[in-house]
């Protein structure tokens, strides 16, 4: 087969209108093709935007109603944990005795407060404050209770102490 002039000038001129149409049209639909499509991903998420929102207003709400119930109000846990214990045993008649300063242990990267104080009450009513201190609070572990059955022999009275240990790790 050989090629002569027209025919070569033939294929170069096929060649050539493929290199113009591709620049003219085709070029040119298929970036607005890739922009169409873009824009509907846009439109589909836009359209998602109110159902988001709302699951993330009520995830909000939920998570702010969990952190009223761990009493994240504050930064001075000492103060924290006192004020609940005095909310505490007002609705259960139980006297705070003794509160001592936090003891603090060191080890590494890990710290350990440990809140040390006395209450008075009936036996129920000290385990339903400490059942709210654990579950209801953030304020750490209960590690240690030492129930203490004691007498006044002015008053003629028995009552219940308890030494709690509160302990948290940071």
């Amino acid at each position: 087969m050989r090629l002569d002039k027209r025919n070569k000038l033939l294929i170069g001129g096929f060649v050539l209108a493929l290199v113009v149409c591709y620049q003219l049209g085709i070029k040119k639909t298929l970036f607005l093709r890739a922009q169409y499509l873009g824009d509907m991903e846009n439109r589909e998420e836009a359209r998602d935007i109110p159902r988001k929102l709302a699951d993330l207003q009520k995830q909000e709400m939920y998570l702010d109603a969990q952190f009223e119930q761990l009493n994240l109000g504050s930064t001075n846990v000492q103060n924290e944990l006192l004020r609940f214990l005095n909310e505490q045993g007002g609705q259960h008649s139980v006297k705070i005795i003794d509160f001592k300063a936090p003891h603090l242990v060191t080890e590494g990267a890990t710290a350990t407060r440990t809140y040390r104080f006395v209450l008075e009450g009936s036996f129920t009513d000290i385990l339903t404050v400490a059942h709210s201190l654990e579950t209801r609070a953030s304020f750490g572990g209960i590690t240690h209770m030492a129930f203490e059955k004691q007498h006044d022999p002015r008053q003629r009275k028995s009552y219940l102490q308890v030494s709690v240990h509160l302990q948290q790790i940071e």
